[in-house]
């Protein structure tokens, strides 16, 4: 057991206690984490702190620096599908080491909706959870709690399923137009928009104009008046596609966007973009892009387990293992 002592509070304070619990003291517990965990009521201070980021979509660890880091090394094995980017430190100005920001550091953890999932069977394994417990309390915390409080086991997929359609399912109608946030690591998010043709099930379908001039990036053709692409998304894959056309409908090219899961949120479509594409012009398959993957697993930006997805999803694209 380490002497580090980590005090952790926010939307994933039980599956994340549970798993710091393993290897470090767990200071300051809430009372619903002592009961549901069975832990003491330890005080602080603690040496770390990990809490909410203001999206909800991942979590900020910071505090004395050799301890951040090994809190952060142990979340990286714990989470492979989770990243942890360094921050700029951020003391507050009540903190007796906000004049010694050398012994401080951040790190600033995303988690994908893989990451989230995952997270949510840890939480299950000691209180019932809902499925898409943690995207879910991203949108509305308290609503969530409501539900799983008076929901019985044998209802949480069908209560899952409706909770979603209540605080998310009015977005994605079709007609409406949704924002999709195309996250990259290290990088400002793409920000893109769409019109919803089609929702079914698990898959939808967007539909977005061009205006001429430029060319399309991987297909290498010219942008002309009237072009138009249909971006199709599936919530169970990890790949978007792209397909382009000319205003009269004849194919331009496709591309297959390799990325996680995407999340749909009020705020729109969200995923992590895992830098590789193939693209098909014709019968033609080409992947793009495997050195940028490469240099951003080596920067310690995306951990070595979602490249590896990355490269089996491309290789199984290009095999037409996915009709």
């Amino acid at each position: 057991m380490s002497a580090v002592k980590v005090r952790v509070r926010g939307i994933y304070a039980t599956a994340l206690t549970l798993l710091l619990s393993e290897r470090f003291t767990i200071v300051e517990p809430s009372e619903v984490i002592q009961a549901r965990l069975g832990l003491p009521p330890i005080e602080g201070p603690a040496d770390v702190n990990v809490y909410d980021r203001a999206d909800r979509h991942g979590v900020v660890v910071e505090g004395v620096r050799s301890a951040v880091e090994e809190v952060v090394a142990f979340l990286r094995e714990a989470l492979p599908l989770a990243l942890f980017l360094p921050a700029e430190v951020r003391p507050k100005s009540s903190s007796p080491l906000r004049g010694a920001a050398a012994l401080l550091s951040r790190f600033e953890a995303e988690f994908p909706r893989p990451a989230k999932d995952f997270l949510d069977q840890v939480r299950a394994k000691v209180v019932p959870t809902l499925p898409g417990h943690h995207l879910l309390k991203t949108v509305d915390p308290a609503r969530v709690d409501e539900v799983e409080g008076k929901c019985a086991h044998s209802e949480l997929a069908e209560e899952g399923r409706k909770l979603w359609e209540e605080l998310v399912g009015p977005g994605y109608a079709p007609g409406k137009t949704v924002t999709v946030w195309h996250l990259k690591a290290g990088e400002p998010p793409i920000r893109q928009t769409g019109e919803i043709l089609e929702r079914s099930g698990g898959s939808i379908v967007l539909r977005r104009r061009f205006g001429p001039g430029g060319t399309y990036d991987g297909l290498g053709l010219p942008k002309e008046p009237g072009d138009y692409g249909l971006f199709e998304l599936h919530l169970d894959r990890w790949w978007g596609r792209r397909q382009y056309f000319r205003a009269d409908g004849t194919p331009i090219g496709e591309i297959y966007n390799i990325h996680t899961p995407p999340e749909l949120l009020p705020e729109g479509i969200r995923y992590l973009d895992l830098e590789l594409d193939v693209v098909r012009i014709g019968e033609e398959f080409r992947l793009l892009d495997q050195e940028i993957l490469e240099e951003k697993v080596a920067a310690g930006l995306i951990p070595a387990a979602l490249a590896q997805r990355a490269r089996e999803v491309a290789e199984d694209l290009i095999r037409g293992a996915y009709g």
